[in-house]
């Protein structure tokens, strides 16, 4: 009910209520009237307020039947554009049948024609085949072993193409595969080019100490480059001195004994002897941590300790420039990351890749060829027969027996191959030093031989008590003859004969 309209009830039922209290007290006529006047009043009131109240429902139910009527418009509208669609749709479809009865009509007729020609040629063939029995004489049956046999001879040939064609295919993918093995495996591994060096440099604490390192009268660094079988270079360079030689074992132990010197402090002739010595052993000693970091690297685990130290000797071994150890383990990951993409065994493939050229640190001591002796030492050592048949095939010197020997084919020559990895001028000069001493070593009473300044002097200690002064100078004549009959190429070489007598006593 309406607020203003219940107002005016309760109105109209206090004013009843006066009312009757009045005419209990027998109020006067004039208050009745009164009282009849503010009834009219508030009914009158309560007629406004209920009109009023009937005009919003009215208005209210107006703005409900519009929007009911506009949902009513839109509903008809969607209605209609389905009806629209769906006679388009009915009409399409009854295009559709009518075109293809139409076709089917057609088909109908072609396929009858069909017949009728397929008809016509099986009468024109049951013609032509009695008129070429007739001819040639031969049945039906002999006719028809004819023509298979020359039908099976062109299916053969046919046969024969098309292998042909699919062997043609299989080999340019096979190929294509091993590109794309060899490519990801050299993606997946990124090496430095190689870099061969012939120099050590050696920083200095002070100057100084060049001066001690001359010696009187050149004494110091002449027992030095004898004993070390390297060049020291001593110049106006501050605060370094540069070890030069070919060999790298030459430099890392001349290295190693210039720094004891160094940190002794005493640099005599006979400490010079004492500390190249030490150096050597300090050197054979690492060779076997060598050995164990290249198995590391190359996750290759656990290996005979006589590997391993055959191992750490290719760290001062050099093929064409490159270092025979590093090579072991590029090779060890190239063989492991190939065999990945082929399936096989990773491990194994790494493994044999580690220690194929292990034969060339003791190839001057057995005789055979590296790969030969590598294969024997393996073998020796209970290597696993797939690796050892690996590393003495890895040059095809004998028939490969296993894909591992294969694999660490391919992977030496991606490491030897790739540019940068080794220098041919290099392996040169370093072949041409090692037949330069050989040269001088040939000769009697010749007790060491060293080739110096990059193989343009030949240095020879000799004996004492086996050649005088006059016997060392035709020694060094004779050694050079020999030289320039052996051709090892241009330039010259200087040839040194170094004849001391050194006479030592011990003060107690």
């Amino acid at each position: 009910m309406d607020p203003g309209l219940a107002f005016l009830l309760g109105g109209l039922c206090a004013l009843a209520a006066a009312a009757a209290s009045l005419s209990v007290w027998g109020l006067p006529a004039l208050r009745r009237r009164l009282l009849d006047d503010e009834r009219a009043r508030l009914r009158a009131d309560a007629e406004v307020a209920a009109r009023e109240q009937a005009l919003r429902e009215r208005a209210d139910l107006e703005a409900g039947l519009a929007t009911r009527r506009r949902e009513l418009e839109q509903l008809e509208a969607r209605g209609r554009g389905r009806e629209d669609a769906l006679d388009r749709r009915t009409e399409a479809i009854e295009d559709r049948e009518r075109r293809l009865s139409v076709r089917e009509a057609e088909l109908k007729g072609a396929q009858a024609t069909l017949d009728a020609e397929r008809a016509e040629v099986e009468r024109l063939q049951q013609r032509e085949l009695r008129e070429l029995e007739r001819i040639s004489g031969l049945r039906r049956e002999e006719a028809e072993d004819l023509l298979l046999e020359r039908v099976e001879q062109r299916c053969q040939a046919e046969a024969a193409e098309v292998r042909a064609r699919a062997d043609a295919a299989l080999a340019h993918d096979l190929a294509r595969r091993a590109r794309e093995a060899l490519v990801a495996a050299l993606q997946r591994a990124a090496w430095a080019h190689g870099h061969p060096t012939m120099i050590t440099v050696v920083p200095l604490p002070s100057d100084d100490l060049k001066g001690l390192l001359v010696g009187r009268e050149a004494r110091n660094v002449r027992t030095f480059e004898q004993e070390a079988g390297v060049d020291l270079l001593i110049d106006d360079t501050p605060g370094v001195v540069v070890l030069s030689s070919f060999d790298p074992l030459r430099r890392e132990v001349a290295r190693r004994a210039l720094g004891r010197l160094l940190d002794d402090g005493r640099v005599q002739p006979d400490r010079i002897v004492e500390a190249v010595v030490a150096a050597r052993v300090e050197v054979e000693e690492t060779t076997e941590a060598l050995g164990r970091a290249a198995a590391a690297e190359a996750r290759v685990e656990p290996l005979h300790p006589r590997l391993l130290t055959l191992l750490g000797r290719l760290e001062y071994r050099t093929s064409e420039g490159q270092n025979v150890r590093l090579h072991a383990v590029e090779t060890a990951r190239l063989a492991g990351l190939l065999a990945a993409e082929l399936g096989l065994d990773e491990a194994l493939a790494r493994r044999a890749g580690l220690l194929h050229d292990v034969g060339l640190a003791v190839e001057h001591e057995v005789e055979g060829s590296h790969a030969a002796v590598g294969a024997d030492f393996a073998r020796r050592c209970d290597e696993d027969p797939l690796v050892v048949d690996a590393i003495a095939a890895h040059h095809e010197e004998v028939q490969a027996a296993s894909p591992y020997a294969a694999l660490v084919q391919l992977a030496n020559a991606l490491s030897t191959s790739r540019p940068g990895a080794r220098d041919g001028a290099l392996e040169q000069a370093i072949r041409r030093r090692a037949e330069v001493e050989a040269l001088a070593l040939k000769q009697p009473g010749v007790l060491r031989a060293l080739a110096l300044q990059a193989g343009r002097e030949l240095r020879i200690v000799v004996d004492p008590q086996k050649h005088s002064d006059r016997t060392a100078q035709r020694l060094a004549r004779d050694v050079a003859r020999a030289v320039e009959a052996a051709e090892l190429g241009p330039g010259e070489i200087k040839v040194t004969v170094v004849r001391e007598v050194r006479v030592e006593e011990t003060a107690r």
